[in-house]
């Protein structure tokens, strides 16, 4: 948490798998956490990453969504190609609306990314998760991503860890075929 009390969130897969693309991932991370200091947006922050990205000699790609949460609950987020966020409110999970999502970072240098704003309640609870929890092979990724949601709604009276520890214990849930993560965030 910040002293102005904005709390930073992200969560990010590099393009590929082994030691190089942990090592990117740990680079890209380090980055985001500095870049984040600045105070800036998180458009800003997503763009300095892309310019990082891009100018990373072994040219690979990596998704990301970033933004930070003030104390008046907003979300504020950027999407570089990463599956939209999971918000649960009410009992029933949806993807925001990713209107602002960028491409890949990595796949264009200069470009500027959007901040997305998202007003956030008492009891909502927030996931964000990596492809690998809604791809499955032979099958388009929309439908993983309203497996994921649906998952999220019959089990929404857990708190975070528990959903986390159920969804990943699901095997309809994470693919066998990619790494899966996932950060999920109870407004209380």
């Amino acid at each position: 948490m910040r002293r102005d009390g904005r709390v930073l969130i992200a969560i990010g897969d590099a393009a590929g798998h082994g030691l190089d693309a942990v090592a990117r991932m740990a680079q890209q991370r380090h980055a985001l956490a500095g870049l984040a200091q600045t105070g800036a947006t998180a458009g800003e922050i997503t763009t300095w990453l892309n310019e990082l990205v891009c100018s990373d000699p072994a040219g690979q790609t990596a998704t990301v969504v970033a933004g930070h949460i003030d104390e008046d609950r907003t979300l504020h987020w950027a999407d570089a190609g990463h599956p939209a966020p999971l918000l649960l409110r009410d009992g029933l999970a949806e993807p925001l609306d990713a209107g602002g999502r960028g491409p890949l970072l990595g796949a264009l240098p200069g470009y500027g990314y959007e901040t997305s704003r998202t007003p956030l309640r008492q009891g909502d609870t927030l996931l964000l998760y990596t492809d690998g929890m809604v791809e499955h092979r032979g099958e388009d990724v929309t439908k993983g991503i309203e497996r994921l949601a649906g998952a999220m709604g019959r089990f929404s009276d857990l708190p975070p860890r528990e959903l986390i520890d159920v969804l990943l214990a699901d095997p309809e849930q994470a693919g066998p075929d990619d790494d899966a993560c996932m950060l999920a965030i109870r407004m209380d």
